[in-house]
């Protein structure tokens, strides 16, 4: 397996992170205010790597490693940080709020529209087309998040605005994380998004939100899974990998996110799976395999990318 084709399978295990977590979110929005509840799993993921440091900077090179925390204090790190942080707490945000009033249906098919959104930005901002490859699997992937989920659209409610929101603010994190990558290491990067998003969404659930917790099993749980997995899993190896394929094609994959959110709430609350659900996943993958099975030139879109060691010798 190539070294490009590894990273973009890890890309995919960050959905099946952010797909075991789907119905604990929305679980733990009856018991818990939404942006409370993402302010807390993003303290408990920043100070889990704080601590954890040594463990996580493992796969640094040594030059880097050896620095250990001081590399928090770079400034392309700081910077960049502070403006994926922004993106991340409004995506986050948007997404836990709009749950509470719309169907998780609704909620998965658009927040995943982002993969139409990031081709678009990339060619308004930079001028990239996108790839044979990437045109077909964002039209294999709409067809079949459409069937899978089954939105009902038709009366539009302020749910579905802010997972709009939502949409909109990752497509832009998706399109800016390889410029952040190429500038600065990933995990001073990670800090510091992990960091922005706790402070700023602390304070808007102590200035703005009327704040709920009532302690529970099913809010513990809820907040367990979702600091381990979608977000700091989910968010550590998105910043390890992505910035070795283009934002298009990590878009593309992380389209997979309500195949597995399926999945698992099936698994865990046994959430029925409708007809046309089972064909709309198979497109959903064949949309992945799409985009996998792509010529070589496709991952060279123009935009920055990493390269591995084995690429640069």
């Amino acid at each position: 397996m190539g070294p490009v084709r590894r990273a973009e399978l890890m890309l995919l295990l960050v959905t099946v992170c952010w797909g075991v977590s789907f119905p604990s979110i929305k679980a733990a929005t009856a018991y818990c205010s939404p942006t409370l509840f993402v302010a807390v799993r993003f303290t408990a993921a920043t100070l889990i790597l704080l601590a954890g440091w040594p463990l996580f900077a493992r796969s640094l090179p040594d030059d880097l490693r050896r620095r250990g925390r001081g590399l928090i204090a770079d400034r392309q790190a700081i910077r960049w940080g502070l403006l994926l942080g922004v993106l991340v707490a409004v995506g986050y945000t948007t997404q836990t709020i709009g749950m509470h009033t719309t169907t998780a249906n609704n909620s998965a098919f658009i927040t995943a529209l982002s993969v139409v959104l990031v081709p678009l930005i990339i060619f308004c901002w930079h001028g990239v087309r996108p790839s044979a490859s990437v045109i077909g699997g964002v039209a294999l992937a709409l067809a079949g998040l459409w069937l899978l989920t089954q939105p009902n659209l038709k009366g539009i409610v302020a749910g579905d605005v802010w997972t709009v929101g939502c949409a909109v603010s990752y497509a832009f994190y998706l399109s800016r994380l390889n410029f952040a990558l190429v500038r600065t290491s990933y995990l001073p990067l990670l800090f510091w998004t992990l960091a922005v998003c706790t402070v700023l969404n602390g304070l808007w659930a102590v200035l703005i939100e009327d704040m709920r917790f009532e302690p529970n099993g099913t809010l513990l749980t809820a907040l367990i899974v979702t600091t381990l997995l979608s977000t700091l899993a989910g968010l550590y190896l998105q910043n390890r990998y992505q910035g070795y394929t283009s934002p298009s094609r990590a878009a593309l994959i992380f389209a997979a996110e309500p195949v597995f959110a399926t999945f698992f709430s099936w698994l865990a609350i046994g959430e029925r799976l409708t007809g046309a659900a089972i064909p709309g996943a198979g497109l959903i993958l064949a949309a992945v395999l799409t985009v996998e099975l792509g010529g070589a030139g496709d991952r060279e879109d123009g935009l920055p990318r990493l390269g591995f060691p084995e690429e640069r010798r």
